[in-house]
């Protein structure tokens, strides 16, 4: 008996793991699909006074999920976000096949090792790595594509990737796009550099945001991506 109820145990454990995972990768999809739907309204309500930005640019940092749930290669990846009331530090050593994650936060540091083979195990190393903050964020730099918050700066090697390094400042955008970023996000904006191949998916984001809150301040917070290939 003691056996069957350990074993219904860890079955009820892993039924509630499994949707405690597709929750937020459900959240994370539709935030993704916000920031998609917004990069298409302001593509849509821009005019001539945009030509200045570099209409062209599509960036993509949700991309990278994809790239660590499915690796294409090995690569180290490292996220870092800081508030005024937290922190937080992610590493990682991603192969196809295998993964090691060191985390720290408020709680603390954690390391777990994902094996590719074992479905649940590889499944709870991906949302160890997962962050609501990052999935905004992401959806909000998607809304900037094709807009004069984008400047192309040139073309530059990081991180073992031939990329285009891109400034980002919404402050600095034409009245049309200042507009229309303000009316998606209120009074909030973004500054930094995003480093990114041909196929738009960034390898490295350095980014300074001020979000506006509903009592009308201004919430600044600081991000630090990076995929580099090993």
């Amino acid at each position: 008996m003691t056996q069957r109820a350990n074993s219904l145990t860890g079955g009820v454990q892993r039924e509630l793991v499994n949707k405690c995972c597709l929750g937020l990768f459900t959240a994370l999809l539709l935030i993704a699909l916000l920031g998609c739907n917004s990069s298409r309204k302001a593509t849509a309500s821009t005019d001539a006074d945009t030509s200045s930005g570099d209409s062209g640019t599509q960036l993509d940092v949700m991309c990278i999920g994809d790239r660590i749930n499915d690796p294409p290669e090995s690569f180290h990846y490292s996220y870092k976000y800081s508030d005024a009331s937290m922190s937080v530090v992610q590493d990682a050593d991603i192969t196809p096949q295998a993964m090691d994650i060191t985390v720290t936060d408020g709680s603390g540091t954690h390391k777990y090792h994902g094996v590719r083979s074992d479905e649940e195990n590889w499944g709870s190393a991906v949302l160890d790595l997962s962050s609501l903050n990052n999935a905004a964020m992401a959806a909000r730099l998607s809304s900037l594509n094709g807009t004069s918050s984008l400047a192309r700066k040139g073309a530059e090697n990081i991180n073992g990737y031939s990329a285009t390094k891109y400034a980002i400042d919404t402050t600095s955008a034409n009245a049309k796009d200042k507009q229309t970023y303000q009316a998606l996000f209120g009074k909030s904006y973004a500054q930094g550099t995003l480093w990114a191949p041909a196929d738009g998916c960034a390898v490295k984001l350095v980014l300074d945001e001020g979000l506006q809150q509903q009592d009308g301040s201004i919430k600044k917070v600081h991000y630090e991506m990076a995929r580099i290939k090993k």
